[in-house]
C-alpha cells in the first residue's frame, strides 16, 4: 500500500497530520495517530510519530504547510513565488501570506522534518493549505477560506463542506474531526502530495528562483 502524507506544522499543541491510501472507492482517509486509535484523529506531538510512519510505510509523497526552501540573499523572507500567491489571492487574505523571518521556528521546525523523513519517502512539497481551500471552493462558497479557522461552522455549512470533500475529490472519511481544527489543512496538505503524483494539471506550481536551498517545489491545489 501506497501513502500520500499531509502535514499541517504547527506548535506541538497545533501539528497534525493524515495520510492518504487509494482504495476501491476512492481515497480513503486516515489520521496518522490512527495507529493508535483510529476513532479519534489528535495533535502531532512528537514529530518522531511523522518519521515513524515514514519509516514504516511506503510514502510516495509529503506536502507541508510551512516554508521549505530559503535563499542568503533574501532580506525579507519574501521570495516569488509568496509574491505570486499575494497575487492570486483578494486583497482580504494577502496576510495569509507571511515571510518566513516572521514565522520564526516553524520553518526550522518544518526544514528539521524535512530533513529527517527525506530518505523514507519520495517528493517533499510545500503548500498552502488555506489558499488550496479558497481557490477550489465555488464562488458563493469562498467566504467559508475565511471563517473556518475562526468560528463553528452551522449546520448547513459543514452538511456542504462534507459533500464538497466527498464529491469533488472522492475522499473516504471514516472518523469524526472538528472544521476549526487544524485537521482540514492537514486534509489539504494529503491531497496536495496525491495529486502530485496522480494529476498534476490539478496543481498550480508557484514560480522558483535561483539560489534557493530546502525542498520543494512549491504547488497550490485550485
Amino acid at each position: 500500500m501506497f501513502y500520500f502524507l499531509g502535514i499541517d506544522l504547527a506548535g506541538s499543541k497545533n501539528t497534525w497530520a493524515v495520510s492518504l491510501e487509494k482504495g476501491e472507492k476512492g481515497l480513503a482517509l486516515t489520521p496518522v495517530l490512527s495507529l493508535k486509535n483510529s476513532s479519534s484523529p489528535s495533535v502531532i506531538t512528537d514529530l518522531f510519530e511523522i518519521l515513524s510512519f515514514c519509516m514504516k510505510n511506503k510514502v510516495l509523497s509529503v506536502a507541508i504547510d510551512a516554508p521549505l526552501s530559503f535563499s542568503l540573499s533574501n532580506s525579507t523572507g519574501f521570495r516569488l513565488s509568496d509574491r505570486k500567491l499575494k497575487e492570486l489571492l483578494p486583497k482580504k487574505a494577502k496576510n495569509w501570506v507571511v515571510s518566513y523571518h516572521a514565522l520564526m521556528g516553524v520553518p526550522i521546525r518544518a526544514l528539521l522534518l524535512a530533513q529527517e523523513i527525506s530518505p523514507y519517502c519520495g517528493a517533499i512539497l510545500e503548500t498552502h493549505p488555506r489558499a488550496c481551500f479558497y481557490l477550489a471552493l465555488p464562488e458563493d462558497k469562498k467566504y467559508l477560506a475565511f471563517e473556518y479557522k475562526k468560528r463553528n461552522l452551522n449546520e448547513e455549512e459543514e452538511k456542504f463542506l462534507l459533500k464538497f470533500f466527498l464529491e469533488k475529490f472522492k475522499l473516504k472519511i471514516s472518523f469524526p474531526f472538528s472544521f476549526k481544527e487544524g485537521i482540514i489543512d492537514a486534509i489539504f496538505c494529503a491531497l496536495v502530495a496525491n495529486f502530485y503524483f496522480s494529476s498534476p494539471e490539478r496543481l498550480l506550481f508557484l514560480p522558483s528562483e535561483e539560489g534557493l536551498k530546502g525542498f520543494g517545489p512549491f504547488v497550490l491545489l485550485f
